[in-house]
């Protein structure tokens, strides 16, 4: 052997050493301390840059309505006002009559697990001494207090070296934090129910698959925060799909002196009586899923759907088409209605409005929409494409940050923290790094889960990186496809909330991999001396 392969020999041991020592699993007692630290600071975090220096959330554009008028309050902002300029975040006794509760004053309900906030805020608006009825920031107090306790959660729950868990953590951290998500904390919107619930669903899959076996608090877990997370917004049941394949996607019992795998020979029958054995516990949720959330788009307003639906044609379709007329003409409606293009349902020159509407009604349904753009695929990657520009571009600029008495002009925007906004604000001259990054992460994390030598925490980091990237895409197709151009932004804000998340994801998936190839080189050189 040669001095130097000697010597790269050492050097190599040297370094595997130290970083098998780096990486060394914590003691538990010292991760469940630096998970308590971990939350409450972040807790901490979250309310200072809601509250230090006054107050900031998100102004209403009129949405707020349907979800607090089923309280009986009001906001307490003057008449004269713009409420979407300015944050008015106390409300102040109300009783709605007819129609003009519900969603678009239609007096149908509208349903939202960010109802149970709200519920649990209004009780708790008294008790802080804080004004009239409701008061905004009791919502956005229950909110942090939640966020810490998933951060703390995270910290226990990821693979890796302690110091490792607490940079990831940080950078989801700074990913909640962030001006284009926290504003959603203190405002009458519902968005900030998906963000906890798709939070929350971060450490809920890290406990289901942190055996080989998925446990069962890991499922019952896991099921409560999909389902906490699909009724916060219609837009987000499509994480569905997602959700049967997390709680499937491993057994979750094992029957005694056998094994998960069936002989080759057996038929499929047997191989699929099998299948269900091992994960009748995870069935079970599978089933409750599908009925909540079947369910829950059965209850949604009739209103709301026609809305989203006329956008899907009116505000999308039509106007980026080569020939608008010849759309209405494939999907059985009457030419004349393009008269409505470029509307919303409740403009002055919607469709609505017209004698066609009726038969546009009889003829026009979501199954026609979508297989009409299945007719044309070329039409379908135009629009992801918009769709992929319309993420670069977080801020909510017709929505104000500021209170009417803060001194800052209407529509002011607060950058308070904005580590995310500012890598998004990068990304609009290159947007196609977007999607590569959804690429990339989702192949470290599918790399990452099929690794044999990895432990099982590292494997479910895998398992749960693949099924974040895969409800970010259902997710951003789900909006692209239905609302399309209408409201884009604020609409794709799950998508951009998730897609950041890939960031911290994709990087710890790497460091995992890095360091199981380096502690490995050591043997390799061995082998070759």
């Amino acid at each position: 052997m040669t001095t130097t392969t000697y010597d790269a020999r050492a050097a190599l041991e040297r370094a595997s050493a130290r970083l098998r020592s780096s990486v060394r699993e914590p003691s538990r007692r010292g991760v469940r301390t630096a998970a308590i630290v971990a939350g409450f600071v972040w807790t901490v975090v979250m309310l200072l840059r809601l509250l230090l220096g006054g107050v900031v959330g998100m102004g209403d554009d009129g949405d707020g309505t349907r979800l607090l008028c089923e309280f009986g309050v009001v906001s307490n902002h003057p008449w004269s006002a713009e409420p979407s300029a300015h944050v008015y975040p106390t409300y102040v006794s109300h009783t709605w009559y007819g129609e003009t509760c519900g969603a678009l004053f239609s007096g149908e309900p509208y349903y939202s697990s960010q109802q149970l906030v709200v519920g649990l805020a209004k009780a708790l608006t008294p008790v802080l001494g804080l004004p009239g009825a409701l008061d905004l920031r009791a919502i956005g107090l229950l909110l942090a207090l939640a966020f810490g306790a998933i951060i703390a959660l995270l910290v226990v729950l990821l693979p890796g070296p302690l110091w490792l868990r607490l940079v990831v953590t940080g950078c989801f951290g700074l990913v909640m934090c962030d001006s284009a998500f926290a504003d959603f904390f203190i405002s009458p919107y519902s968005e900030a129910a998906g963000f906890i619930g798709l939070l929350l669903l971060c450490p809920s899959l890290l406990l289901l698959w942190r055996r080989t076996t998925a446990s069962v608090g890991g499922i019952v877990l896991t099921t409560a925060a999909a389902l906490f997370t699909m009724t916060a917004k219609p837009q987000l049941l499509s994480l569905l799909p997602v959700t049967l394949l997390a709680l499937l996607w491993r057994p979750s019992v094992r029957q005694k002196g056998e094994r998960h795998s069936v002989s080759p020979g057996a038929s499929r029958q047997q191989r699929f009586t099998r299948w269900l054995a091992v994960r009748w516990p995870a069935l079970i949720a599978c089933v409750l899923v599908c009925g909540v959330a079947g369910g829950f788009a059965a209850a949604q307003s009739k209103r709301l759907n026609q809305l989203v639906w006329y956008d899907a044609v009116f505000t999308e379709m039509l106007p980026n088409s080569m020939d608008p007329l010849a759309d209405l003409q494939a999907l059985g409606a009457d030419q004349r209605l393009i008269s409505a293009m470029n509307t919303t349902m409740i403009s002055g020159r919607s469709a609505a409005r017209t004698p066609f509407w009726d038969d546009y009604k009889q003829h026009v349904s979501p199954a026609r929409i979508e297989l009409h753009y299945l007719e044309n695929p070329s039409r379908v990657v135009a629009m992801g494409s918009r769709g992929v520009q319309g993420m670069s571009r977080l801020t909510l600029h017709h929505l104000g940050s500021y209170p009417a008495n803060s001194g800052h002009p209407q529509y002011a925007k607060e950058r308070r923290i904005a580590v995310v906004t500012d890598i998004f604000e990068w990304l609009r001259d290159v947007p196609a790094l977007i999607p590569l990054l959804w690429l990339v992460t989702i192949a470290l994390g599918a790399v990452l889960a099929s690794r044999p030598w990895a432990r099982q925490p590292a494997r479910a980091l895998g398992r749960m990186t693949v099924c974040v990237v895969i409800a970010l895409v259902l997710q951003f197709w789900t909006v692209v496809m239905t609302g399309g151009a209408s409201d884009l932004h604020k609409h794709l804000v799950f998508t951009d909330f998730l897609t950041a998340l890939c960031l911290p994801l994709a990087a710890l998936c790497f460091v995992l991999l890095f360091r199981r190839a380096y502690a490995a080189a050591p043997e390799q050189v061995q082998n070759n001396g």
